[in-house]
């Protein structure tokens, strides 16, 4: 398991990239469909950094879109947990436990 942590996270063009925490908690959020304000919150709380509200939108949109493609059945609901660890490996945060 490969996780970012502050001491290895990679910088961007716009910036600090994103430690393992950090996407983690994006993901949820948009899951739950949290407000901004409610993972800014959950971010102070576990001491990473902010969610930029951009990242947040796009990530949302994305979680949205699977959603969707789910209830319309489009995709099952393995092909979802695919998809979602995916974006999880995208930003190198890879959880075995994770049980969606």
């Amino acid at each position: 398991m490969k996780l970012k942590t502050r001491n290895n996270v990679k910088n961007t063009r716009h910036g600090k990239g994103y430690t393992s925490a950090e996407v983690a908690l994006m993901l949820v959020a948009s899951l739950a469909d949290l407000r901004e304000e409610d993972l800014h919150i959950l971010t102070e709380d576990a001491g990473v950094k902010n969610i930029n509200p951009s990242t947040l939108s796009l990530n949302r949109r994305k979680v949205e879109n699977l959603l969707q493609a789910l209830s319309d059945r489009v995709i099952s609901v393995r092909e979802f947990q695919e998809e979602l660890r995916g974006e999880l490996d995208r930003s190198n945060a890879k959880f075995d436990s994770i049980e969606v």
